[in-house]
């Protein structure tokens, strides 16, 4: 195994623990020397951002390497036109072409593009939705599991029927590991968890993992947004549905779940990743996403008072 990065924050990527890895150093933006003249069965792509930095490493690796695999987003989609959101679903800018798309789900999208011209048959490229599990170090989805950790009357945005998806990072890459060994090419969303799942069922589900005291109160987006929490923003990890139905805010996992990917339990992801942040914390309880106890305590009576 190889790791191919810059050398700046881990000159040697956890030597404790990857001891047996080789490690190639460059640079996405230019530097790609140490790739040169090798052979590899598998490509994992999992920091390409840019369309020049996707067709720079496929296309010089396209002749010794067996299968590339592309880590993509769920934001490649250039709308909610499906019913749920399938992979055939458009992506990029709807009535642009892919050199003037921009942001990073388009240019997500336009890097997918490459992957499959060089690799036209040997590719597969997972469009996740925000990842979670230990290690990750955005909290969006740590926000709430610590939220309801701590107990009391929670706020709980929108409609308890909004849906919501997620993927483990473990078990992402539990399913990228099994594409590789089983030479599997294809397009795959990987939302968690195999059936749908409502925001009321999420956090009830996590309700169901502490023994704190627990209540939610539940406010519509109008009155959230007036009052200055935007969903995907300070309401992390989900946003208002997209349509009239249900389904419209659900991007479809029957292909992966085809292809063998499988979840953990929503209690499981949500406990061991609260487990390891205050392992890694050291005492900090700062959250990098969310809103703070003062903010839902005045969102809440002025909803009271509406």
């Amino acid at each position: 195994m190889t790791v191919f990065n810059r050398g700046r924050s881990e000159p040697r990527l956890y030597p404790e623990i990857f001891d047996d890895v080789e490690n190639l150093i460059g640079d996405r933006d230019g530097d790609l020397a140490s790739l040169e003249g090798r052979e590899w069965d598998v490509v994992v792509d999992n920091s390409g951002y840019t369309p020049d930095q996707v067709r720079a490493t496929a296309q010089l690796l396209s002749g010794s390497v067996g299968q590339y695999i592309f880590t993509s987003t769920r934001g490649v989609y250039a709308g909610f036109t499906h019913s749920p959101m399938d992979e055939d679903a458009p992506i990029g800018m709807a009535g642009l072409p892919p050199e003037e798309w921009t942001g990073y789900g388009p240019l997500k999208a336009a890097a997918e593009l490459e992957v499959r011209e060089f690799f036209p048959r040997r590719h597969a490229i997972v469009r996740p939705p925000i990842i979670t599990g230990p290690g990750d170090a955005t909290d969006r989805f740590t926000f709430w599991y610590d939220r309801v950790d701590r107990g009391g009357e929670i706020l709980a945005p929108g409609d308890p029927s909004d849906p919501i998806q997620y993927v483990d990072v473990r078990d992402l890459t539990d399913f990228m590991v099994k594409m590789a060994e089983e030479d599997t090419d294809g397009i795959f969303n990987v939302e968690a968890p195999a059936a749908p799942l409502s925001v009321a069922e999420f956090l009830y589900g996590l309700r169901a993992t502490t023994g704190s005291p627990v209540t939610f109160t539940w406010v519509d987006w109008d009155f959230l947004e007036e009052h200055g929490l935007r969903g995907g923003q300070e309401i992390a990890a989900w946003r208002p549905p997209t349509g009239e139905n249900l389904n419209y805010g659900r991007i479809d996992n029957t292909r992966a779940l085809a292809a063998g990917m499988t979840f953990r339990p929503l209690a499981v992801t949500a406990m061991d990743t609260l487990s390891w942040r205050r392992r890694w914390a050291e005492g900090d309880e700062s959250l990098r996403s969310g809103y703070s106890a003062q903010k839902e305590a005045e969102v809440i009576a002025a909803w009271r008072r509406r």
